[in-house]
């Protein structure tokens, strides 16, 4: 069995012993798995017909394919020819938008934090309405690394700018500061299954990514708190991905967003769970 392991360049280089875990893991299932760079795939329409070529050549179509990359007009591409690709085209659309992600959300009635939807325009007028601490996010933000803090009280215009400067030219998100914990929760799930849950703490400052300094240790999910994660399962079809909470003052889950190119650094930190194994024996289940 063929399958692909698709990545832009950069990240293929920061994840490099990730990437041969997955050609181990893989070799171990008879899945043969071939890194793919975004940077050398070709893909379209020529003649009517849908085609994709690797490094300038024809390739043979994989059994399946592991987008590793934000790219949801690929993955729909390659679903439409007839490529299975996890996670699907749908879960690239929502979750890879932090501002689809909350309105497709809001109507399970789940928690989640308060988000007000703006065009990078409206960006600077946005945050200048804000009293009170509000943190903007660039909508395609990943890994903590587009989240900013406004504080109007002690903001200044170059700081202000730093902000905008930050999002780039990516649409935002804005939402008061909650937490002051500087908790949040980040549950592994796999199709329908949680495969288990890390708690991050902030060390300084309101982010508490792993990638970003966090503190991490392993969390177990109490009957109400899976009950919550599953009305968000049953919204998606899912292949591995990490659903993010804010932990409230009172120690409830607020949601946050969705990680669909979710990294497990800190889940292997942490715990004995090797979710790639699991990753490839659920995708061959589904197969």
């Amino acid at each position: 069995m063929k399958a692909w392991l698709i990545y832009d360049r950069d990240s293929a280089i920061y994840n490099e012993a990730y990437i041969n875990f997955y050609i181990e893991e893989g070799s171990k299932l008879d899945i043969a798995v071939k890194l793919i760079l975004v940077e050398e795939l070709e893909f379209g329409v020529e003649m009517n017909h849908l085609f994709v070529r690797y490094q300038g050549k024809q390739i043979s179509n994989p059994d399946f394919a592991i987008c590793r990359t934000i790219y949801p007009l690929l993955s729909r591409h390659l679903e439409m020819m007839g490529i299975k690709v996890f996670n699907n085209s749908h879960v690239s659309e929502i979750c890879n938008d932090k501002a689809r992600t909350c309105q497709y959300l809001a109507r399970t009635g789940i928690r989640m934090v308060d988000t007000r939807f703006y065009r990078n325009a409206l960006g600077r007028d946005a945050l200048l309405k804000e009293s009170k601490p509000a943190v903007m996010k660039a909508v395609d933000g990943h890994g903590g690394k587009q989240v900013f803090l406004y504080e109007a009280d002690k903001s200044n215009p170059d700081e202000l700018d730093k902000i905008l400067q930050g999002v780039g030219k990516s649409d935002v998100v804005v939402q008061p500061l909650v937490g002051s914990r500087h908790q949040d929760l980040r549950v592994y799930v796999i199709g329908k299954k949680i495969q288990a849950a890390v708690l991050r703490t902030a060390r300084e400052g309101f982010k508490s990514n792993y990638s970003l300094g966090g503190e991490v240790s392993l969390y177990f999910l109490s009957d109400q708190e899976i009950s919550i994660v599953n009305t968000i399962i049953s919204q998606f079809e899912f292949g591995l991905a990490g659903i993010d909470f804010i932990i409230g003052d009172d120690g409830e889950l607020i949601f946050n967003e969705i990680e669909d190119v979710v990294g497990s650094r800190m889940l292997y930190r942490c715990s004995d769970i090797n979710i790639v194994e699991r990753y490839l024996r659920f995708i061959l289940e589904q197969l």
